[in-house]
């Protein structure tokens, strides 16, 4: 049935006529997503990473056998590192794309502390010139290909001279959700000191390469950093990411820093590039209360889309600064060190949540915490999980076009042009992908008309099957294989990207 569904989808895609109609602007732009970390490493040793705590993490023999991350070797990858023009021409000549957004990964640029180093020249001093000139030369391939780079600054990664997760791990040990922290070395995001450095490298970068890339994301997915990060708790959810912790205090920390660093890292890009454009991605779920009729889920589904959805974005776009999660800004609380640090709001968009409100806050740190959200249903690899409701994919993720127009609705609110930076789903036969594409940009469509949000362009994730962080290689993202198969959904995001319109009929 869903062969014969991505058959017809060709089929209307091919039919007389269908260009002569578009559905999105000529200027609009169609392009895939990757990031450093998840796709560099494969092939040869010298291709991966050692620097960072991302390879720390999944590599600790302790996190493997708790089940915490998958086991998998990020460095069996699909090895972009050295197949990057490949990869471009794979895009270009494929996907259709006239857009490409990457990652550049600091701790190959700086594998250690540059010390006293400031300014961009002086970094320019200490950074691995291999690695710099390797980038360079992967931005001019994208951009002699017709494509416009989009350069996300921090995916996730840090290198580990400014985070050690084991040893955060270890100081938190005994530690309460509500507990003060404890004193840390190589805090991550828990250290003042990232966030200056953060500016550092964003400053560097744009220096660098500013004459190659006009599109910047500071952060990918704060909120997932913080959370995933530092809100772990056995049995009910947990995200994995480094340092596994269970606090409330940290991740309220972890977010304000954040916050600040996107500031930083916008002044230091805009410093080097009055021109450039620069924003954050915001990763954004659709909260919907587990029963509608209560009105206990209601508020529940309403708390949860303020902390996970908004309190990142009124840091960086309207400057504030919610220290204590309330949902009430105090002067003191408005920061004008915050305000304005967007040019673009990036959205990522992939299921729904369904929201079970509390009788009261689980958290003395977060008071708008009271309430359980549902993500994440059975799949090969957690089994004991409820069984999907509706329809899920190979990650156990609730498909749900309609909070596509939802999120951004919530996006367009805040003034801001809006670039959907990922989208699509884990699909490793194939066979719900194109569907998924075209029901979600029909959805986006329906929104630009309805002038809901200003929408520039539009990535879907990924190019090819890459490291899906602490799940490793099990998810299917990509259009191609690691070994660069194509998938039949590739030939219609292809012909979509080319006629600027969805399949006859949609």
């Amino acid at each position: 049935m869903r062969r014969a569904l991505l058959a017809s989808l060709l089929f209307a895609l091919a039919a007389p006529g269908v260009a002569a109609a578009r559905d999105f602007p000529r200027d609009f732009l169609w392009g895939t997503a990757i990031a450093a970390f998840q796709t560099e490493a494969g092939g040869h040793p010298s291709n991966a990473d050692r620097r960072s705590d991302w390879w720390v993490w999944s590599h600790d023999r302790e996190n493997i056998d708790q089940g915490r991350v998958s086991g998998d070797l990020v460095e069996r990858g699909p090895g972009h590192w050295r197949l990057y023009r490949r990869d471009a021409a794979l895009a270009r000549s494929r996907l259709g794309a006239n857009a490409f957004r990457l990652s550049i990964e600091w701790s190959r640029l700086f594998p250690a502390s540059p010390g006293a180093a400031r300014t961009p020249r002086q970094l320019d001093r200490v950074v691995d010139q291999s690695a710099a000139r390797h980038y360079a030369a992967e931005l001019r391939g994208i951009r002699a290909r017709g494509m416009t780079p989009m350069v996300t600054l921090n995916h996730f990664t840090l290198p580990t001279w400014l985070h050690d997760p084991l040893a955060v791990r270890s100081a938190f040990a005994g530690v309460g959700p509500d507990d003060p922290l404890p004193h840390l070395q190589r805090g991550g995001w828990l250290a003042k000191r990232t966030v200056d450095q953060f500016g550092r490298f964003a400053a560097w970068a744009a220096w660098r390469y500013g004459k190659l890339v006009d599109l910047w994301v500071t952060l990918n997915e704060p909120m997932v950093v913080a959370v995933n990060g530092y809100v772990n708790v056995p049995g009910a959810f947990a995200g994995w990411f480094p340092p596994g912790v269970y606090s409330f205090p940290a991740a309220v920390r972890a977010v304000r820093n954040l916050a600040e660093a996107n500031a930083v890292g916008y002044d230091a890009v805009h410093r080097q590039d009055r021109h450039a454009r620069v924003g954050p991605v915001q990763n954004m779920i659709a909260f919907t209360p587990a029963d509608p009729s209560s009105a206990v889920d209601r508020r529940g589904a309403k708390h949860a889309d303020y902390v996970f959805n908004r309190v990142f974005l009124n840091a960086a776009v309207r400057g504030w600064d919610d220290a204590n999660v309330d949902g009430r800004i105090a002067a003191g609380e408005r920061r004008a060190d915050l305000r304005g640090r967007a040019d673009f709001i990036g959205v990522n968009y992939y299921f729904r949540s369904r929201v079970t409100g509390l009788p009261g806050p689980v958290s003395s740190t977060v008071s708008l915490f009271d309430f359980l959200p549902t993500q994440t249903y059975r799949y090969r690899l957690a089994p004991t999980l409820p069984p999907c409701p509706t329809e899920c994919t190979d990650f156990g993720a609730e498909i749900y076009p309609r909070g596509f127009r939802t999120v951004l609705r919530e996006a367009g609110a805040y003034r801001l042009p809006v670039y959907v930076t990922e989208n699509v789903l884990a699909d490793a036969d194939d066979d719900m992908r194109a569907k998924y594409l075209v029901d979600h940009l029909r959805v986006l469509r329906g929104a630009m008309r309805a002038g809901l949000a200003r929408v520039k362009g539009y990535f879907a994730w990924s190019l090819m099957d890459n490291f899906e962080w602490a799940a490793g290689y099990y998810p299917k993202f990509g259009f191609f294989t690691i070994d660069r198969h194509e998938r039949p959904s590739a030939r219609i995001f292809g012909r979509i990207t080319r006629l600027g319109s969805l399949p006859s009929g949609q």
